[in-house]
């Protein structure tokens, strides 16, 4: 489970156990990862911060007793009543002075961090950021606390100064921030300890995993046909650009939309139809919207739009047409999400559920803001964005994250640097289009085309070369391995 720091208050003050029982036990299981990280008569060094996080640190230096435990307080003696029990425990001799602690640290075979904890905000200062500083230089084995030190638990940053670890170990839930290491990269590995306390059903952070894909994909019944699910329509395409509309089409096959239509301009049919024999296609002009376009509009299950729709005739008018009169889901991408420029106060009228695909320099555009301001708070203002105008907003990035309209948020963990290439976000609108079209609920259904996106892209194939053709094979393979 993920939780922010006020979400995890709220299960430390529901968990009917006082705080300092809860340190109690974290500080025994900490104690315990510690053993099985280190050596008999290893020197562990703890920097233990005046707060909660400093005494789960102290409470585990207490369990180790065949090993070398010294505490270095960089902030100073403990402030808070559970820690401040935990340090007496401590004998006198476990406690370094500040001018010996350089060379405490050079001898360290492990250092744990437990200088913050999720209450952390603002900037490290000096000359905590020296010590910060020379602990990263040493390439000791670092195990931190919850969270590392210097980092922010309901956001994605990262002080310049913050501690780096081989193991972070989150404390009965993950926090926001470790959703994020592609972009920190603040620990190497991570590790859940479950404290045993009682957790909600749920928590402002979504989730997806193989497990909960699977829960959530629908497979078809012996009595089964081509129409079970509904149909998925895509519109797009235009001349030059045929290859994006095709990564739709290739996208939605991967996703097992058993029905799609294909709404295009006419100068790219031939191009379409001679890579896919399924699809049933739908060419128009600007003239022709009316016979060609719009009856398809009330029978689709769920729709895409604006994937190389730059030079498409027609455009604004069937994006309005769409906005105005489609009940089902609609994914807007590309070129869709340009003509939204200093108007998505439209979004606020649209009659159906709208999901936007942008990456980092389309959500700027959108915004009209610098694309660097954007990527430095993506998460509030993708939240913003999300509540302001009703819609669902995907942003892409290497954390791929999903803000819904009711605040809840997912942030994708599965994926590689495979996706790193012209068309992989086209690709993206054509699994999620075939996605919804099986499951109707845009909660699950777009964590589940995000994951499946990048989780297919793990799959077989260098990272360099990966031929995104490959995707309806590959989940093939994955729906094999499952017996579905």
């Amino acid at each position: 489970m993920i939780a922010t720091s006020s979400e995890m208050k709220k299960i430390e003050q529901n968990s009917g156990l006082s705080s300092a029982e809860i340190m109690a036990i974290a500080g025994k299981k900490i104690a315990a990862e510690i053993t099985s990280a280190a050596k008999k008569n290893d020197t562990i060094v703890f920097l233990c911060g005046p707060g909660n996080n400093g005494g789960d640190g102290l409470c585990a230096a207490a369990h180790l007793t065949d090993m070398h435990a010294f505490i270095v307080q960089p902030l100073g003696k403990a402030k808070t009543q559970e820690a401040s029990y935990w340090e007496k425990q401590l004998p006198e001799k476990c406690f370094v002075s500040k001018r010996k602690i350089p060379g405490i640290l050079k001898k360290a075979d492990l250092i744990v961090d437990a200088v913050f904890g999720f209450s952390y905000h603002g900037k490290i200062e000096s000359p905590l950021a020296e010590l910060f500083d020379y602990v990263n230089a040493l390439h000791k084995k670092v195990i931190s606390i919850d969270l590392n030190s210097g980092c922010e638990a309901d956001s994605d940053k990262a002080d310049p100064h913050a501690l780096h670890s081989d193991l972070t170990l989150a404390l009965q839930c993950y926090k926001p921030n470790h959703l994020f290491r592609k972009d920190h990269k603040i620990f190497d590995q991570i590790k859940v300890l479950d404290l045993g306390l009682p957790l909600p059903a749920g928590t402002s952070y979504l989730e997806m995993d193989e497990k909960r894909f699977l829960e959530f994909y629908p497979c078809r019944n012996e009595d089964a046909y081509k129409g079970t699910f509904g149909k998925t329509l895509i519109i797009g395409g235009s001349y030059g650009m045929a290859g994006a509309l095709c990564l739709n089409l290739l996208g939605a096959k991967t996703a097992g939309a058993p029905y799609i239509e294909a709404a295009l301009p006419h100068e790219i049919y031939a191009i379409a139809a001679a890579h896919f024999i399924t699809p049933v296609f739908h060419p128009f002009a600007r003239n022709s919207l009316a016979k060609d376009v719009w009856p398809l509009v009330g029978t689709a299950k769920a729709i895409a739009f604006g994937s190389g729709s730059v030079n498409m005739d027609g455009k604004n008018d069937i994006l309005d047409y769409l906005l105005q009169n489609a009940s089902a889901p609609l994914v807007l991408d590309a070129e869709a999400l340009r003509m939204l420029h200093f108007n998505t106060w439209i979004l606020r009228f649209a009659k159906c559920p709208v999901i936007l695909t942008p990456h980092i320099g389309e959500f700027a555009g959108m915004l009209n803001k610098p694309v660097q301001y954007v990527a430095e708070h993506r998460i509030e203002l993708a939240q913003q964005f999300a509540k302001k105008n009703k819609v669902t907003l995907v942003l892409k990035d290497p954390h791929t994250i999903a803000a819904f309209a009711d605040g809840t948020m997912y942030v994708n963990q599965s994926g590689c640097a495979a996706l790193a290439q012209a068309g992989s976000g086209d690709l993206l609108t054509g699994i999620m289009a075939g996605i919804l079209t099986r499951v109707p609920d845009i909660k699950k259904a777009v964590p589940m085309a995000i994951w499946l996106h990048g989780y297919l892209s793990e799959q077989s194939h260098s990272r360099e070369v990966f031929p995104l053709e490959d995707y309806p094979h590959l989940m093939d393979i994955f729906l094999q391995k499952h017996n579905m």
